[in-house]
């Protein structure tokens, strides 16, 4: 049968209505989807000739002296439209992607920092942004390296870890920072400094009564929110120390505070 007719066009449609025209008859008449093998193998001859320039000349214009050679049922030309066709198309291949853990002070991530990685595919400038969360992942494309040389590196993931100096703590964006005073401190009221992330340093006042686990807020001296550089607060946890007292007179004049707050119960 006529390789035209069986696709349906004229002898002087182009390529793309061809391959239009093959498109829809394929998906009728493929076998996974209940089409007759045979004549889905007749559609895939007749395309197989007339979507090759020189194979639809020579079927146009035949030589009684030559065939069109080569395999009729060939694969060549069709794994891209059947890919199309039932949604097959790969991803391309590529080797594995490599992890590579880093850690960071806190200093440092409230700060922010750039920094060289060495990987497999030479060195790479990380730039890691203020506030960055424990945990976070940075990809960087094609530099992970690979064992199959034929194939693209595969990325490489940068986990971050956060380390946090003594007596520091953090909670998504806000700060917690342990201080201490002394009993009588803490019923009097008094004053501490502490030495921020950023080395700057800030006299804090212990109000008077202030109990143990109490806790002061600094509005806006948290870490910075990584996507949008809004500051949590920072939080002074406050640890009550009792002094050992030894000298009398100090040990008489708190019996007469105390002697004298029992008198008002």
């Amino acid at each position: 049968m006529d390789h035209y007719q069986i696709l349906g066009v004229s002898r002087d449609a182009d390529t793309q209505e061809i391959k239009k025209a093959f498109r829809k008859l394929a998906m009728k008449h493929h076998p996974d989807k209940g089409g007759d093998e045979a004549k889905f193998k007749e559609i895939q001859q007749a395309y197989e000739v007339l979507s090759d320039p020189d194979k639809r000349q020579q079927y146009d214009n035949p030589n009684p002296f030559e065939g069109f050679g080569g395999d009729p049922f060939s694969q060549g030309g069709f794994q891209d439209i059947f890919r199309d066709i039932f949604g097959q198309r790969r991803q391309p291949v590529k080797n594995p992607d490599g992890l590579f853990d880093m850690e960071v002070t806190l200093q440092q991530a409230y700060q922010g920092l750039e920094t060289t990685i060495s990987t497999p595919e030479g060195s790479v400038l990380l730039n890691i942004p203020k506030g960055v969360r424990p945990g976070t992942k940075f990809r960087i494309p094609g530099k992970a390296g690979g064992r199959m040389a034929q194939l693209p590196p595969g990325d490489l993931i940068v986990r971050v870890h956060v380390s946090n100096p003594p007596e520091w703590g953090r909670e998504n964006d806000d700060l917690f920072v342990r201080v201490e005073v002394n009993a009588i401190e803490a019923m009097v009221g008094s004053s501490v400094r502490i030495t921020h992330l950023d080395g700057k340093q800030y006299d804090v006042t212990i109000p008077a009564g202030t109990q143990p686990g109490g806790r002061i807020k600094m509005a806006g001296l948290g870490m910075p929110n990584p996507q949008n550089s809004i500051l949590g607060n920072l939080y002074l946890l406050v640890k009550v120390h009792v002094p050992t007292i030894t000298n009398d007179d100090e040990l008489n004049a708190l019996n007469k505070i105390v002697s004298k707050r029992k008198g008002y119960e």
